[in-house]
């Protein structure tokens, strides 16, 4: 007989879920590089064509388009960002529970 598997689900990211306590700061690095991978991809750059757009050698492009989070900070991504083209505005507002939380919005 074949046994059954328990799933659980999640309201938080992975990050949360692993208990690190740079969860929050990890997810908007993903969350900025998920962005940058999906310009690349629609503007159907090559790795070198978007290393010299953001200012990067290809296999720092390569590396981020594996998902390698650790090789990158969120400055050196909103600086990507900005490099192909795009506004970066931050908010900061009151908060609803003790801690706040990052949130990439488009």
């Amino acid at each position: 007989m074949a046994r059954r598997k328990r799933v659980i689900y999640s309201k938080a990211s992975v990050f949360h879920d692993l208990g690190l306590k740079d969860a929050d700061d990890l997810v908007l690095r993903a969350d900025l590089m998920q962005r940058v991978c999906a310009i690349i991809e629609s503007r159907g750059l090559t790795q070198a064509q978007a290393a010299g757009v953001m200012g990067m050698d290809q296999p720092r492009v390569s590396a981020l388009m594996r998902g390698k989070i650790n090789k990158f900070s969120t400055d050196r991504l909103f600086r990507a960002l900005s490099d192909l083209g795009q506004n970066i505005e931050v908010r900061i507002s009151p908060a609803h529970a003790k801690r706040g939380r990052m949130l990439l919005a488009a």
